[in-house]
């Protein structure tokens, strides 16, 4: 089965990042991405910003030159809500017409705003314009300095009915307030879900009644699993370990839509 990772992470000089991933033992290079995605039969994965500073468009350069080595590699940038002005909208606007960008995302937690600040309404007004997804931080950050209420799913029923015709993922599927997140998928046609980083590192059997038990509640409460997108948040959880996880946690039924279709339409990956 061909799979696609909806949410991984290739800035290899993110000093958080590469500290993480070698106390884990979980090799954060370019070389050691390309055997999993080799070896995994990853066939797409969503690369998205990792510097939380880093100005609208976040890490712009960087992503899109990595998508020019390996074509599996499709970038999504971040929008900074102090630098949220117009002359950063026109960036974002100018790289989704080159069509080398195929989202956004916000960082609510890592960023003291919610998704629902009038900063971001340009954006998400540019996403539905070019029809691409706006992906949202939200549930557990990592770190303790950061501030969790901003990044409870909730304040996302506030722009998924303003506006309803932008997609928005909510990544994490709110870990831990998957109920909340839950309801968000069911009730709102334009709110689908990742299901990356429901644990960091390697996943054990504790981790797996726990996940299997958010995961299909969430499934069998909204009844889409056209709307939940298999990701691992790498290097934080090793991809291939994860991707045995929720195989294990989701119906096998639903692999099909959650490894690989979903992603492929929302993202318009064309795989």
């Amino acid at each position: 089965m061909k799979i696609i990772d909806a949410h991984i992470h290739t800035n290899f000089h993110h000093p958080e990042l590469a500290t993480f991933a070698k106390e884990e033992k979980i090799p954060f290079s370019w070389n050691y991405l390309q055997r999993q995605l080799n070896q995994h039969n990853v066939a797409g994965a969503i690369i998205i910003t990792s510097d939380h500073n880093n100005p609208t468009p976040g890490e712009e350069a960087l992503l899109t030159s990595q998508r020019k080595q390996d074509q599996r590699l499709f970038p999504v940038c971040s929008i900074h809500p102090d630098h949220a002005t117009r002359a950063h909208l026109h960036k974002v606007e100018k790289l989704l017409q080159e069509k080398v960008l195929f989202g956004m995302k916000i960082l609510p937690g890592y960023h003291p705003v919610y998704p629902s600040d009038q900063k971001y309404h340009a954006f998400y007004t540019l996403a539905e314009k070019y029809k691409v997804p706006v992906i949202i931080h939200t549930g557990d950050t990592f770190g303790s300095h950061h501030l969790v209420k901003y990044a409870h799913p909730l304040d996302v029923d506030e722009i998924a009915v303003r506006f309803p015709k932008t997609t928005f993922i909510l990544a994490h599927l709110g870990n831990p307030w998957v109920r909340d997140a839950a309801e968000l998928v069911l009730k709102n046609e334009n709110v689908y879900a990742d299901l990356s980083a429901f644990c960091l590192s390697h996943p054990d059997k504790h981790d797996l009644q726990r996940i299997t038990q958010d995961l299909n509640f969430a499934l069998n409460y909204s009844g889409r699993p056209d709307k939940f997108l298999f990701g691992t948040d790498w290097p934080l959880v090793d991809i291939g370990s994860y991707i045995d996880t929720i195989k294990k946690a989701v119906p096998h039924k639903h692999h099909q839509k959650v490894f690989f279709e979903n992603a492929n339409k929302v993202f318009k990956m064309g795989l």
